[in-house]
C-alpha cells in the first residue's frame, strides 16, 4: 500500500513538472515573431544577382520552354497545389502578368505536384502565362531556380539574372511598354 502511495505522489510530482515545463515551452514560442502569411525564409531560391542555369522542359501545351529564352523581365512563379499561400497569390500573379507587354510568353508558371492536382492552377494560369507542370521539386526548373518553398517568384532581365525574388508582388514592379 505504501508503494502505491509514493508512486502516485512521484507520478503527480512529475506531471506537474512537466505541466510546467510545457506551459515555459509554449510562452517562448509565443514571444518569437512570426512571419508574414505566405513568407518563407528569403534564402529559398536563387537570389537576386544570380544567374540561373540552364534548363529545358516542355509547358502544358507541348511547346519547348528553355531557360535562355525566357524574355527580358520576365517573371517565374512557382505553386503547389493545396498551398494556402499559394491560393491567396495566384489571382496577385494573375493579374500581374495581364499587364505584361510580351503578354503570357513574358511569364512561365510552375505548378508543383501531379496533372490531376495541378489541373485547377493550370485552366487559371493558362491564358496568362505559360505553364509547366512538374511532378517533384527538383525537377528541371525547380531545380534552375533552387525552389523549395511555396509561393516564390522570380523576375529576371535579359540575361536570365535574378533581379526580384519573393514570396509576393508587393515590391515586384509591373514593366513599362
Amino acid at each position: 500500500m505504501t508503494y502505491v502511495v509514493v508512486a502516485l505522489v512521484v507520478t503527480n510530482v512529475l506531471t506537474l513538472l512537466n505541466l510546467l515545463l510545457l506551459l515555459g515551452v509554449i510562452r517562448r514560442l509565443r514571444e518569437q515573431p512570426v512571419p508574414p502569411h505566405g513568407d518563407h525564409p528569403a534564402d529559398d531560391g536563387l537570389p537576386v544577382g544570380t544567374q540561373v542555369e540552364a534548363f529545358e522542359t516542355t509547358d502544358v501545351d507541348g511547346q519547348a520552354v528553355r531557360g535562355d529564352e525566357l524574355p527580358a523581365e520576365a517573371i517565374v512563379g512557382f505553386f503547389s497545389p493545396g498551398c494556402g499561400p499559394c491560393e491567396a497569390l495566384l489571382p496577385k500573379f494573375v493579374a500581374h502578368s495581364e499587364a505584361l507587354p510580351g503578354g503570357r510568353e513574358s511569364a512561365l508558371a510552375v505548378v508543383v505536384g501531379t496533372p490531376d492536382e495541378a489541373a485547377d492552377y493550370v485552366v487559371r494560369l493558362s491564358r496568362v502565362a505559360r505553364v509547366v507542370v512538374e511532378d517533384s521539386p527538383g525537377a528541371a526548373v525547380g531545380h534552375a531556380f533552387r525552389v523549395s518553398g511555396y509561393p516564390t517568384v522570380f523576375q529576371l532581365d535579359g540575361d536570365g539574372t535574378v533581379v526580384f525574388s519573393g514570396a509576393s508582388l508587393e515590391r515586384l514592379p509591373v514593366p513599362a511598354e
